[in-house]
């Protein structure tokens, strides 16, 4: 469903972009802030450390599509149905 969501925003996104006027993108921050109702904040956080920070404000800075669509295929990937497999063990062989 977070690719399909991906896919239709990427989409959306190129359209507005290909359109009369300027137009700057649905960042993550923005579909952040609509969600919860706050924008994100890293900057001051004690119970984070500095790498996290940085690395939670470069995310919030990236297209909403691409960020959906990288935890849509990661989650995907995790929450694959694979076979079960039998394990025979063989005994003093």
């Amino acid at each position: 469903m977070l690719v399909i969501l991906a896919i239709v925003m990427a989409s959306a996104e190129a359209v507005m972009a290909l359109g009369i006027g300027t137009y700057n993108g649905l960042a993550t921050a923005d579909v952040w802030t609509l969600l919860v109702g706050q924008s994100p904040s890293f900057a001051g956080d004690a119970s984070a450390s500095q790498a996290l920070s940085v690395a939670g404000a470069i995310v919030m800075q990236l297209p909403a599509w691409a960020v959906f669509g990288a935890i849509g295929v990661f989650l995907a990937h995790i929450c694959r149905q694979r076979p079960h497999r039998r394990r025979i063990f063989r005994h003093g062989r």
